[in-house]
C-alpha cells in the first residue's frame, strides 16, 4: 500500500481523483483540510491532532488526537485518542476512547472491542 502524507488543503487537492494502487492518504497536523467524496483506490486518515472536515460521502478514518466534523452522508471510523462531530445524514463508528458529538438525523455505533 502507499502513503502520501499531507499537512494543507493545497497539498490534498493536487491529488489525483484516483490512484492505481491501494493509497492511504495521510492527513496530519496542519491547517484545516476539507475532503469531499472520495478518492477511487484511496483512503483517508486524520492523524496526529489533524483537522478534517468530510463532506459529500467522504469516509475517514481518525487516529491519535484528530478531530472530524461529518457532514452530508460522510462516515467516519473514530479511533482512541480522536473526536468526532457527526451532523445530519452522516454515521459515527467510534471506539472505546473516542469522543463523539451527534446532532438531530446522524447515526452513531459505539464499539467495545474488549467483548
Amino acid at each position: 500500500m502507499k502513503i502520501i502524507e499531507v499537512k494543507t488543503q493545497e497539498e490534498f487537492d493536487s491529488l489525483p481523483d484516483s490512484f492505481e494502487e491501494r493509497t492511504e492518504i495521510r492527513i496530519l497536523k496542519g491547517e484545516s483540510v476539507k475532503v469531499k467524496g472520495g478518492k477511487k483506490n484511496g483512503r483517508v486518515d486524520a492523524y496526529d491532532g489533524s483537522d478534517v472536515k468530510a463532506f459529500d460521502g467522504s469516509y475517514v478514518e481518525a487516529f491519535n488526537g484528530s478531530h472530524v466534523v461529518a457532514h452530508v452522508g460522510s462516515f467516519v471510523f473514530a479511533r482512541k485518542g480522536s473526536s468526532v462531530q457527526v451532523h445530519v445524514g452522516s454515521s459515527v463508528c467510534a471506539l472505546e476512547g473516542s469522543t463523539v458529538t451527534a446532532f438531530e438525523g446522524s447515526d452513531v455505533k459505539y464499539l467495545n472491542l474488549a467483548d
